[in-house]
């Protein structure tokens, strides 16, 4: 076995040692089991160190820079129905450590090294932007401030696992036309490549004349045979173009614009950064969020352009001294006026937070019926298609045949 020399930060002090493994993943893995934060790893005969973060990107980054969304849910919950019953930050944090440093141990030990140096839990989250983005670590500060971090994770817990909830939502309504999509066209290229050439050939033989619709799917699989890396290409190269159009300001603007104006897609979009804004902001103003803080968040917390810029606009208003509600009135594009009504009511009863979950709630509702009704959509238009796509092979391969034996007999 190789020896490697380590240095660690166990409770802010300083200690060195060595450790004998077969690699330095598994020597990484030795030292992170007797605890504390690894400050350098190294091979005893090496001329060079390996630092953490070196380790980290290199080696173990898919494992240690990750939490998955059910982990995550999870943790936050649990930890705020912990320190509710007074336990320790860092005894509750170390509940969810498991003894090898994998997926989201690693970070979660790391947080807990910080914590016990004395840092406060929104400073040691905000160090992971890929798995606490700035909600999370904003609400862990103002609970913090205001002496609620429990009720703020429970929050927080509660949050998450609704938008989990209906992100699945959305993603199932998409997995029926997806699969129905994917299978027609795996069918016709199966029948176009095998079956189609064999009764072109029988065909052929027998003198018979093709139809048409025979001729043009072998025309269309003669062209995908012949030109197959160009096409692979061509649709690479789209995707590639599609994706950096999207990284940009004024592709985003075009393409979250289109989508906006498509009846059913428009709707669902609407109704998703309406809940998204809702019960984010219901959140900011019931933790004491400052306007500033709460409106740039939301502007890189809704995924749709129109809604970001539209954020950055209601908080030049709100800067100015507005009301919510008057600030909403003038986006009547994307919000509707009754919402800006219904916060009118609340801002003069002191109910904002409250009022605007209860339309976060309501607007889930309206967007769940909207699901319903893609799906009700698709269904038909799929099954059309299907239909299309079934009649169109079969009369391609049945027709020759049929031609063929009509000339025998």
């Amino acid at each position: 076995m190789a020896q490697f020399v380590y240095k660690v930060s166990r409770k802010g002090k300083k200690s060195s040692g060595l450790v004998e493994a077969e690699s330095l993943v598994e020597a990484a893995e030795k030292v992170s089991e007797k605890g504390g934060y690894i400050l350098e790893l190294k091979s005893k005969f090496s001329l060079g160190s390996l630092k953490l973060d070196q380790l980290v990107e290199k080696l173990v980054q898919p494992l240690s820079e990750r939490m998955k969304m059910v982990e995550k849910i999870l943790f936050t919950s649990q930890l705020g129905s912990m320190l509710k019953t007074g336990l320790p930050i860092t005894e509750a944090i170390e509940a969810f450590v498991d003894e090898k440093p994998t997926g989201s141990s690693v970070i979660l030990r790391r947080i807990m090294d910080r914590l016990k140096s004395g840092k406060k839990l929104s400073e040691s989250l905000e160090e992971y932007p890929q798995v606490f983005d700035k909600v999370y670590v904003n609400v862990v500060r103002s609970g913090e401030t205001m002496g609620t971090l429990a009720e703020s994770l429970t929050y927080l817990g509660d949050q998450l696992k609704r938008e989990h909830n209906l992100r699945n939502r959305v993603k199932s309504a998409m997995i029926y036309p997806v699969v129905v999509v994917i299978a027609m066209i795996a069918v016709m290229t199966f029948i176009s490549l095998s079956v189609v050439p064999k009764v072109v050939t029988f065909a052929e033989r027998s003198g018979a004349e093709l139809p048409i619709i025979t001729q043009l799917m072998v025309a269309v699989t003669v062209f995908i045979q012949t030109n197959w890396g160009l096409i692979l290409l061509v649709l690479a190269s789209v995707g590639v173009g599609l994706w950096q159009a999207l990284r940009t300001n004024e592709g985003k603007r075009i393409v979250d614009g289109v989508i906006l104006k498509i009846p059913v897609s428009g709707n669902l979009i609407r109704r998703y950064n309406q809940v998204r804004f809702a019960r984010l902001l219901a959140g900011f103003y019931k933790y004491g969020i400052g306007v500033e803080d709460s409106f740039d968040i939301l502007s890189e917390s809704l995924n749709n352009y129109y809604y970001a810029e539209a954020c950055k606009r209601l908080k030049g208003r709100l800067m100015l001294g507005r009301s919510l509600s008057d600030s909403l009135s003038a986006e009547k594009e994307l919000f509707p006026p009754i919402m800006g009504r219904v916060i009118k009511g609340a801002e003069r009863t002191g109910v904002l937070d409250e009022t605007l979950l209860k339309m976060a709630v309501f607007y889930e509702e309206e967007l769940e019926t909207a699901l319903k009704d893609l799906t009700s959509l698709i269904e038909p238009i799929m099954v059309m298609f299907l239909g299309i796509g079934v009649i169109g092979i079969a009369l391609a391969v049945i027709v020759p045949i049929y031609r063929v034996t009509t000339q025998i007999k």
